[in-house]
Protein backbone atom coordinates (compact mmCIF):
# COMPACT_ATOMS: atom_id res chain seq x y z
CA UNK A 1 0.00 0.00 0.00
CA UNK A 2 1.44 3.37 -0.67
CA UNK A 3 1.11 6.42 1.38
CA UNK A 4 1.60 8.47 -1.63
CA UNK A 5 -1.95 10.96 -2.64
CA UNK A 6 -2.14 11.01 -6.43
CA UNK A 7 -3.05 14.77 -7.52
CA UNK A 8 -5.12 14.77 -10.95
CA UNK A 9 -6.53 17.79 -12.36
CA UNK A 10 -9.90 17.99 -10.25
CA UNK A 11 -8.84 15.57 -7.85
CA UNK A 12 -6.78 13.65 -4.73
CA UNK A 13 -6.65 9.85 -5.27
CA UNK A 14 -6.18 9.16 -1.31
CA UNK A 15 -3.86 6.18 -0.25
CA UNK A 16 -6.21 4.06 1.75
CA UNK A 17 -7.22 1.33 -0.80
CA UNK A 18 -7.20 -1.72 1.14
CA UNK A 19 -7.55 -0.32 4.98
CA UNK A 20 -9.83 -2.35 6.61
CA UNK A 21 -12.90 -0.70 8.54
CA UNK A 22 -12.59 -1.33 12.23
CA UNK A 23 -15.24 0.36 13.42
CA UNK A 24 -17.65 2.94 12.61
CA UNK A 25 -18.39 5.44 15.64
CA UNK A 26 -22.14 7.64 15.82
CA UNK A 27 -22.39 11.04 16.94
CA UNK A 28 -22.51 14.40 15.66
CA UNK A 29 -20.33 12.92 12.78
CA UNK A 30 -19.73 9.36 11.39
CA UNK A 31 -16.33 8.09 12.18
CA UNK A 32 -14.68 4.91 10.33
CA UNK A 33 -12.10 3.84 12.11
CA UNK A 34 -9.17 2.16 9.83
CA UNK A 35 -6.32 -0.21 9.71
CA UNK A 36 -3.85 0.79 9.30
CA UNK A 37 -4.59 3.81 11.54
CA UNK A 38 -6.87 5.97 9.99
CA UNK A 39 -10.32 7.24 9.46
CA UNK A 40 -13.00 9.38 7.39
CA UNK A 41 -15.12 11.35 9.00
CA UNK A 42 -18.20 12.61 7.87
CA UNK A 43 -21.05 14.46 8.64
CA UNK A 44 -24.72 13.08 9.20
CA UNK A 45 -26.07 14.21 5.76
CA UNK A 46 -23.34 12.24 4.22
CA UNK A 47 -25.07 10.21 0.85
CA UNK A 48 -24.78 6.12 1.84
CA UNK A 49 -25.48 4.08 -1.29
CA UNK A 50 -25.44 0.67 -2.06
CA UNK A 51 -23.61 0.66 -5.18
CA UNK A 52 -22.42 4.74 -7.19
CA UNK A 53 -24.72 7.11 -6.72
CA UNK A 54 -25.46 8.08 -10.70
CA UNK A 55 -26.69 4.40 -10.95
CA UNK A 56 -30.11 3.91 -12.32
CA UNK A 57 -32.42 2.97 -9.16
CA UNK A 58 -29.80 4.41 -6.77
CA UNK A 59 -31.46 5.25 -3.85
CA UNK A 60 -28.72 8.16 -2.00
CA UNK A 61 -29.74 8.32 2.06
CA UNK A 62 -28.28 10.86 4.26
CA UNK A 63 -26.41 8.89 7.05
CA UNK A 64 -28.87 10.34 9.65
CA UNK A 65 -32.00 8.60 7.80
CA UNK A 66 -29.84 4.58 7.31
CA UNK A 67 -30.66 2.24 9.22
CA UNK A 68 -27.63 1.87 11.89
CA UNK A 69 -27.17 -1.78 11.43
CA UNK A 70 -27.25 -1.64 6.94
CA UNK A 71 -24.17 0.95 7.63
CA UNK A 72 -22.87 -1.02 10.36
CA UNK A 73 -22.00 -4.18 8.06
CA UNK A 74 -18.71 -1.82 6.62
CA UNK A 75 -17.16 -3.12 9.53
CA UNK A 76 -14.76 -5.95 7.71
CA UNK A 77 -14.66 -4.25 4.59
CA UNK A 78 -11.99 -3.04 2.91
CA UNK A 79 -11.51 0.46 1.09
CA UNK A 80 -11.23 0.25 -2.93
CA UNK A 81 -11.25 3.78 -3.71
CA UNK A 82 -11.05 7.24 -1.76
CA UNK A 83 -11.02 10.50 -4.16
CA UNK A 84 -11.52 14.06 -2.47
CA UNK A 85 -11.99 16.27 -5.28
CA UNK A 86 -10.93 19.96 -5.65
CA UNK A 87 -14.73 20.79 -5.63
CA UNK A 88 -15.26 19.64 -1.98
CA UNK A 89 -16.67 15.98 -2.66
CA UNK A 90 -15.59 13.19 -1.07
CA UNK A 91 -16.57 9.99 -2.51
CA UNK A 92 -15.52 6.09 -0.43
CA UNK A 93 -16.09 2.77 -2.34
CA UNK A 94 -16.24 0.20 0.13
CA UNK A 95 -15.27 -3.76 -0.89
CA UNK A 96 -18.94 -4.89 0.37
CA UNK A 97 -20.69 -2.71 -2.58
CA UNK A 98 -21.70 0.30 -0.37
CA UNK A 99 -20.86 3.83 -1.13
CA UNK A 100 -20.21 6.76 0.83
CA UNK A 101 -20.70 10.39 -0.71
CA UNK A 102 -20.72 13.88 0.48
CA UNK A 103 -21.45 16.33 -2.39
CA UNK A 104 -20.26 19.65 -3.27
CA UNK A 105 -23.36 21.51 -3.49
CA UNK A 106 -26.18 21.91 -0.97
CA UNK A 107 -26.00 22.31 2.45
CA UNK A 108 -22.14 22.07 3.82
CA UNK A 109 -21.54 18.49 5.29
CA UNK A 110 -17.97 18.31 7.29
CA UNK A 111 -15.68 15.72 5.83
CA UNK A 112 -12.07 14.95 6.19
CA UNK A 113 -9.82 12.10 5.71
CA UNK A 114 -6.98 11.16 7.88
CA UNK A 115 -4.15 8.35 7.99
CA UNK A 116 -2.39 8.31 11.49
CA UNK A 117 -2.15 11.54 12.96
CA UNK A 118 -1.83 13.27 9.28
CA UNK A 119 -5.20 14.86 7.41
CA UNK A 120 -4.75 14.10 3.76
CA UNK A 121 -8.15 15.52 2.84
CA UNK A 122 -10.59 17.84 4.30
CA UNK A 123 -13.42 19.40 2.93
CA UNK A 124 -13.42 23.27 3.38
CA UNK A 125 -16.07 25.02 4.50
CA UNK A 126 -17.56 27.75 2.02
Amino acid sequence: MSNEISELADRWILPLRGHRVVDIAWGDELRFLLEPSGEVVVGCGALWTEGPVTAPGARPTALDQCDKGRVQQTTGASVLSAVGFKSGALRVVFSNGWHLNVKSEGPFVPASVRSGDTVMWERARP
